[in-house]
C-alpha cells in the first residue's frame, strides 16, 4: 500500500469515527516491508520469540539476570506509518501546548 493511499484511508476513517482498538507502538521505526510476509513467517517469528521467552525463563530460574526479551520486528504498512506520524503530531501539539515558551 502506497503512502498516498494510506493518508485517504486514514482520512476516511477520521470522517466516520469507528471504535479502534489501540495498537502496539514498535519499538524501532523501520523493519521488514509486507512484501513477502505470509503465515508462515508470521508463524515463524511467533516461534522465535516465544524461544526467546523460555530461554529467558532457563536464565532466570538458573538465578542469573534473564537477558531483555525484544520481539522479532514485524512489518508496517504505510498506513500504520502515516497513522504513527499523525499521532506523534498530534501528541508534540498537546506538549507545546501545554509547555511554556517563556523562561
Amino acid at each position: 500500500m502506497d503512502r498516498e493511499l494510506a493518508e485517504q484511508i486514514l482520512a476516511v476513517e477520521e470522517a466516520t469515527p469507528l471504535d479502534v482498538d489501540s495498537y502496539e507502538v514498535p519499538t524501532e521505526p523501520s523493519g521488514p516491508t509486507p512484501e513477502g510476509y505470509t503465515i508462515d513467517s508470521y508463524l515463524l517469528l511467533s516461534i522465535i520469540d516465544a524461544l526467546q521467552g523460555v530461554q529467558a525463563a532457563v536464565i532466570a530460574a538458573a538465578g542469573a539476570d534473564p537477558p531483555q526479551i525484544r520481539p522479532m520486528p514485524r512489518p508496517t504498512s504505510a498506513l500504520e506509518i502515516v497513522r504513527d506520524e499523525r499521532r506523534d503530531r498530534s501528541m508534540q501539539s498537546l506538549i507545546d501546548q501545554f509547555s511554556s515558551t517563556e523562561h
